[in-house]
């Protein structure tokens, strides 16, 4: 999953590798902080964000626009995300995910003049926390040559129709898993659930950028894990009252795979409601993308930030969650998720790689060389190939150390070797990718 929302914007996993590396441009030191945490004008540097588990105290209310980097120190007790959001407070502009506690992370991401907010969210899933207006003025406009100008909007356009075909074919796929599913062909549907969500998976970051009633909504409908919604709840995971409000694939996912009759639906109706929500939403996701429905802030858009956010976001997250099994935690297919998002994050990349060449050819070799590592790993795994011929892995579980049924996760130290190897490949490029947003857009 992920944990959030699709518009015009950067999104999660997009946003989150843009706002590392591109803030040291526009960023200001705020030598006075109000009693929210929140100051005046932003100066040199990062803006400094501190997070508890009740607060999220930002420095700087005000920065001029460009590239702006976030310094992000969690001092709570849980895990949590730092978003930004846009002025409807429904569309998230950038997000980074997974700040553990103790720990100090960065986000750089371009932002243009405007009024936004900045909010965090504990353990990622529920309402949102200190939400503090952040203005962004207008900061001094940089001279793009004209060739890079023409690869930027190239990149656009065919990342927007890369978008937009993917998300066709998972409604497409969606129809064809929910009618299986509720036939009864469990074989069926579950090899569905893999070829379906392959095209979410490519197009993640994207997918979470949408909200309908609040920030992310959309996605935690489609993709929501259980394992969040219990940390939000503070229950247990077979808790039924929360199975009852969960949807979207995993809640499937857990009736199709899991051997604890826990997960299961407690009747056939509940299993069609749920069905039947997983294609309308998709629906929904679908008609944004495609311009059908209009998002609160109006047509779906994609920037260049989302672009080159993308490609480091997808990879990042399987570096820093679903390397331990926690996506996929009932069905185990982890593997071919990795693959998609591997393809989604090589398209993106491929969208700017011109530009990257062109600006930084040592940066541009080493994420060739590492995107090829990353694929050579997963292709050690293979278990022939799907109907489409594209390739089918084993079971993540069969490999690797891996969170059950929504247990506890594994720690670093319980990686098997073959986990250790594809997540230290991983890592490499997601860090490289990380680089691309302020080598394009500064």
């Amino acid at each position: 999953m992920t944990r959030t929302t699709l518009m015009h914007t950067v999104t999660r996993p997009l946003a989150i590798a843009a706002v590392i590396a591109l803030a040291a441009a526009g960023c200001t030191d705020n030598p006075t902080s109000g009693a929210n945490g929140a100051g005046t004008q932003a100066g040199a540097g990062p803006v400094g964000v501190t997070i508890t588990d009740e607060g999220c105290a930002v420095a700087s209310t005000q920065t001029p626009s460009g590239a702006v980097t976030f310094s992000i120190t969690n001092e709570g007790t849980v895990p949590n995300e730092f978003e930004i959001l846009a002025s409807d407070k429904l569309r998230i502009v950038t997000e980074k995910e997974n700040i553990g506690p103790g720990t100090t992370v960065e986000l750089t991401t371009g932002l243009e003049k405007g009024d936004y907010f900045t909010a965090c969210k504990p353990n990622m899933v529920g309402a949102l926390v200190g939400v503090t207006p952040f203005t962004v003025t207008q900061g001094e406009a940089l001279a793009v040559d004209e060739d890079i100008q023409k690869l930027r909007d190239e990149a656009i356009t065919d990342y927007t129709a890369y978008i937009e075909d993917q998300a066709g074919q998972l409604l497409a796929a969606t129809e064809d898993f929910r009618d299986a599913y509720l036939a009864g062909d469990t074989e069926r549907a579950q090899d569905l659930y893999v070829l379906a969500r392959r095209h979410f998976e490519r197009i993640e970051p994207t997918a979470e950028a949408f909200g309908i009633e609040e920030p992310g909504d959309l996605d935690a409908a489609l993709d929501l894990r259980i394992q969040d919604l219990s940390a939000g709840a503070g229950t247990a995971v077979t808790d039924p009252e929360l199975l009852a409000r969960w949807t979207g694939w995993h809640r499937i996912e857990a009736d199709l795979f899991s051997d604890d009759e826990a997960f299961r639906f407690p009747d056939a109706a509940s299993r069609q409601r749920v069905a039947d929500q997983l294609v309308e939403d998709t629906q929904t996701l679908y008609d944004l993308v495609t311009g059908a429905q209009d998002t609160a802030s109006g047509p779906f858009e994609v920037t260049l930030e989302d672009v080159t956010l993308g490609a480091g976001a997808l990879m990042e997250e399987v570096a820093t969650g679903k390397i331990v099994g926690e996506e996929e935690t009932f069905s185990h297919t982890d593997l071919d998720d990795f693959q998609a998002n591997l393809d989604g994050a090589r398209v993106a990349y491929g969208n700017v790689q011109k530009i990257v060449e062109t600006e930084d050819p040592d940066l541009a070799r080493e994420i060739t060389d590492s995107f090829a590592a990353v694929q050579e790993e997963l292709s050690t795994h293979q278990a022939g190939e799907w109907e489409d011929g594209t390739p089918r892995y084993v079971d993540y579980s069969t490999i690797a150390a891996v969170q059950e049924d929504a247990g506890p996760a594994p720690k670093d130290s319980e990686y098997t070797d073959a986990q250790r190897s594809l997540s230290l490949a991983v890592t490499a490029l997601a860090d490289e990718l990380a680089q691309v947003p302020a080598v394009v857009l500064s």
